[in-house]
């Protein structure tokens, strides 16, 4: 019998499992695909160019992914620090300078910058959304919208660096500009968040080669203990074993189970006993992300002879952000965005060919004709992958997370649960993947000793 048999072979299954066998325990990852990385996955062009069809990016603080990184003997690398990001405001495009221009902020100024457009965002919401709220604080919501942001960002850094971003998306920032104010541009504007996040100097870097490489590089360290092509539909659960049953009807017994499955995709398994109610009931609340992730080819990256990062952001068209994904020494320029949202719903049931030409014509309001002719298309519509059901992570409803979410990762006895949406920190991202399967797996050591 094994000491444990993990369901998937994406970051937080892969972690887990080579933490076991360090450990001295013996694993099987079982996984549907006929590739590791789950949700991490590339694409190669005809030039042997490659895109990351994938969770790509690595922010500051995701040091358990990073050390994966280094371990592995790979680089990574940032986003383009030439060039201006372009925004696109009430259908006029206007040219914002690079953060890559000025100081870079310290790691300390980062994490204060993104708690204070948390903040901002929060607020802007309830704005919105809570009327009683909102009339009980007009003298509040009336304060000087500077007075505020020094108050919620403490650092000189963050606080100009805001004040920046803020300017390029809505215009110059009056001396008296209310809080009141700020707020209704976040919620009729474009999404500052994400601009923060392209242009704010948020140090966010891939890997080169692609994160799959580190995924494929864990697998390697494993060998034959992750079987490809092995789809579970059963897992029989008790106090001192489990077994999971394939779909050939190949059954595997072990002292443990880790699943890491999305906590909505996970519901679609059968378990025996049956999981309690309260764990598919909240489990079916967790929506997958809904994310289709597109990529334009160009014979070359035009947007850099423009003196442009290829960056963009927009308040309106299907796809809102852009960002410069170009390899290495390619001549062929590479323009990666998404399609999210209501936008994504609609347009998964449509044709690529529609898709693409919805693409094309976000980007050429962004960046004019020049844009208009790309010479090959590549997407990944992760709602329709069978072993994924959406991307980038789940989406927790109001209230879910802070009542059931950090339970939902707990044990059913020799039943685990590991991967991004099972984690209480970086949720969602794969460094919350990582650190979920590095928890489970001491857990389960734990269990076998």
């Amino acid at each position: 019998m094994l000491d444990c048999a993990i369901v998937g072979g994406g970051l937080a299954g892969l972690t887990a499992a080579l933490d076991l066998v360090k450990r001295g325990l013996d694993v099987v990852v079982l996984e549907a695909r006929d590739r590791v990385g789950g949700r991490i996955e590339n694409g190669i062009l005809d030039d042997g160019q490659y895109v990351e069809l994938g969770g790509q990016w690595i922010g500051a603080g995701h040091d358990a992914v990073q050390e994966l990184v280094e371990r592995y003997g790979l680089m990574t690398v940032g986003l383009p620090n030439k060039g201006n990001l372009v925004m696109r405001l009430r259908g006029q495009a206007v040219e914002v300078p690079s953060a890559g221009d000025g100081p870079a902020l310290s790691p300390f100024e980062v994490s204060d910058l993104g708690q204070g457009l948390l903040r901002l965002r929060r607020l802007a919401q309830r704005l919105r959304s809570d009327a009683a709220w909102s009339g009980a604080n007009d003298k509040w919501l009336r304060q000087d919208l500077r007075r505020w942001i020094k108050t919620n960002l403490r650092t000189q850094g963050a606080q100009q660096r805001f004040i920046e971003v803020y300017s390029a998306a809505f215009g110059p920032m009056s001396r008296e500009a209310t809080l009141l104010e700020g707020l209704h541009q976040v919620n009729s504007g474009p999404d500052l968040e994400s601009m923060l996040a392209s242009n704010g100097g948020l140090n966010q870097r891939r890997v080169e080669g692609g994160m799959f490489e580190v995924c494929r590089a864990m697998a390697e360290d494993l060998g034959g203990r992750v079987r490809l092509g092995a789809v579970v539909d059963t897992i029989e659960h008790g106090e001192r074993s489990a077994t999971v049953v394939l779909s050939d009807g190949e059954r595997i017994t072990a002292s443990n189970v880790i699943s890491t499955l999305p906590p909505r995709l996970s519901t679609k398994m059968t378990y025996d006993p049956p999981l309690p109610s309260w764990r598919t009931e909240t489990a079916a609340k967790v929506a997958a992300g809904n994310v289709i992730k597109a990529f334009l080819v160009y014979e070359k990256p035009f947007w850099r002879e423009l003196g442009l990062s290829g960056q963009s952001s927009a308040d309106e068209g299907s796809v809102r952000v852009t960002f410069d994904t170009t390899t290495g020494e390619s001549e062929r320029g590479l323009l990666m965005g998404y399609f999210e949202g209501a936008d994504a719903d609609s347009l998964s049931k449509r044709s690529v060919t529609l898709r693409q030409r919805s693409f094309v014509d976000s980007v050429v309001k962004t960046f004019g004709d020049v844009a208009a002719k790309p010479i090959d298309y590549i997407e990944r519509d992760w709602s329709t992958e069978p072993f994924t059901a959406g991307c980038h992570g789940a989406h927790f409803a109001p209230g879910v997370w802070t009542t059931n979410g950090p339970v939902l990762a707990e044990p059913e006895g020799t039943l685990h649960w590991a991967g991004a949406e099972y984690s209480n920190r970086f949720n969602g991202y794969m460094e919350g993947a990582v650190r979920s399967g590095l928890e489970v797996a001491a857990a389960v050591a734990r269990n076998c000793a």
